[in-house]
This record gives C-alpha cells, sequence and structure tokens, in this order.
C-alpha cells in the first residue's frame, strides 16, 4: 500500500504516532510511506524508523524541488507546502497509480482496506466532507460545487495517481489558482474541492475521517466501543490537539493509545480489536 504525508519537522512526533497506529491495525500488510518535504533531516528519518516496522514497511523521503513552483501564483493564503498534495504526479515514482494521502495528525484503528482499494470509477478523489448547514452552503456557492456533492475535508484522501497524471495538467492548477486566489480561504484543500468536486467520492466522515465535531453531530459515544468497531481513522484537525493542554474532547485516547506504544509490537498480529470498515 502506499500513503503519502506532507510536513515539516514540528510534526515528526505526531507522525511516528500515526506510523505506528497503521503498522498495529494493518499487521498483515505492506507499506511504502511517501514523506514529502522541503526541510526535514536524516535525523528526523531516523526517528520515522525507529517507530515501524521495517520487514514490511519501506519510508521514501521526497525532497520537493523548487523547481516545480517557478510558475506557481503566490498568494497569501498559499505557502510552497500548499501545492504538495496538489502536485504529488510530478514527484511520485510512475510504479505509484493510487495513494492515501493522510494527515500526521491522524491515527489508523482499524484496517484500511476498504478504502485502499475503493473502485474509483474513473473519478480522482475518495474523501469525506465534515461542514453542515450554511457552512456547506457557502462553500458550495463560494466554489461552485455541485449540489449532490460534499465539501471534503483535504487530511485524508484516497488519490487516483493514474488518472491525475492522465488529465491533470500543473498549469491548469496554477491557472485554478491564481483566477480564484481571493476565494481560496483554505488554500489547497478549496482548489481541491472547487477543481475535482465532480471527481470526487464521498465517503463516509464516521469512518473514514472522524474527528470531533462528527462525533457530536452524529452523537456517538466512544464508551459504547461504535469506534473502535466500525471507524478507521480517527482526525485530530482543526486548532485542539490532544498533546495541547487546553484540548477537551473525547477523541484523546485513542491518540496515547499509540503514542505509548512500544514500537516491537507493530510486527505482531492484532488481538481482538475492530472490524474492517464498511465498504465506502
Amino acid at each position: 500500500m502506499n500513503i503519502l504525508v506532507t510536513l515539516d519537522g514540528n510534526y515528526v512526533p505526531h507522525l511516528i504516532v500515526m506510523l505506528k497506529s497503521l503498522m498495529f491495525s494493518n499487521p498483515d500488510a505492506h507499506f511504502d510511506i511517501y514523506v514529502a518535504h522541503s526541510s526535514l533531516t536524516d535525523s528526523h528519518f531516523k526517528q520515522m524508523e525507529k517507530n515501524v516496522d521495517l520487514t514490511r514497511t519501506k519510508i521514501h523521503p521526497v525532497k520537493v524541488s523548487d523547481s516545480l513552483f517557478k510558475n506557481a501564483p503566490i498568494l497569501k493564503r498559499t505557502a510552497k507546502e500548499t501545492y504538495f498534495r496538489l502536485l504529488l504526479s510530478e514527484y511520485l515514482p510512475e510504479s505509484v497509480d493510487r495513494i492515501l494521502y493522510i494527515d500526521p495528525d491522524t491515527v489508523v484503528i482499524n484496517p484500511i482496506d476498504s478504502l485502499y482499494n475503493i473502485d474509483f470509477k474513473g473519478n480522482i478523489i475518495a474523501a469525506a466532507g465534515h461542514t453542515k448547514g450554511i457552512v456547506e452552503l457557502l462553500n458550495h456557492l463560494r466554489l461552485h460545487i455541485g449540489k449532490n456533492k460534499k465539501y471534503v475535508n483535504a487530511g485524508i484522501m484516497m488519490m487516483n495517481v493514474a488518472e491525475m497524471r492522465k488529465s491533470v495538467k500543473t498549469e491548469d492548477i496554477f491557472s485554478y489558482i491564481k483566477e480564484n486566489g481571493k476565494r481560496l480561504y483554505l488554500a489547497d484543500q478549496d482548489v481541491i474541492n472547487g477543481m475535482f468536486w465532480d471527481r470526487t467520492i464521498n465517503i463516509d466522515p464516521c469512518i473514514y475521517n472522524l474527528d470531533e465535531k462528527t462525533v457530536y453531530y452524529h452523537k456517538i459515544d466512544p464508551g459504547t466501543g461504535w469506534i473502535d468497531k466500525h471507524t478507521v481513522i480517527v482526525h485530530f484537525n482543526g486548532s485542539e490537539k490532544p498533546w495541547k493542554d487546553e484540548y477537551n474532547g473525547v477523541l484523546a485516547p485513542y491518540y496515547f493509545r499509540y503514542k505509548n506504544m512500544n514500537p516491537k509490537f507493530l510486527g505482531s498480529s492484532r488481538k481482538g480489536g475492530g472490524k474492517k470498515g464498511k465498504s465506502a
């Protein structure tokens, strides 16, 4: 399975937690982890390697070249790193035809097979939406998203790299950003929604992108075991993070479950645990 992450050095400790959760929750899977960055050091990658099962995981450092951005429009809300997810087909090997992009502020608590093996049916992205009500309506109006589609969160995306290579040109992305810059409040997440809403498969946020707001909206009680049984990925998005003192959400135990896990257990099959997430 191909996994893509993008980050700077500040998020390496949290990426390590995510990687440990991925290893433990998918004990029979082999992974190629592509780490797209502009500033990580050898020390950062050694830290990562100490916390994964190297018998079934290879970490690929991908130093993204500045030459990719020579024609990129620079807006107030777009730093160079903003483009990393959008230009992935430019720097990933030709052998990579699909990849799971996942933010480092996540944990994987069940097998990812059902998402990773999704039938794209010609689409480019599979992702989940979090917004509701007036916010969702405004996103639709702002980015001209079709009424039967959701504004999706770009922190977890199954991406059809083969199709992106065929149908998405770098200059098209740059042109879209230049022409719509004033409306792109959330940088590349807005670009992804604005450009690809009609080629995006909407998946269940309770299963594949569970955050605190989704727990609250759907009245999910962690004490019932529903999350452990059904959810695949928990996402600590937004400003509140479980490693911060002011965090007051209900999902923090899932982060610390893996933060405190000894890496020597990552090569062992789980005993018990949840079922695979339902089909997307």
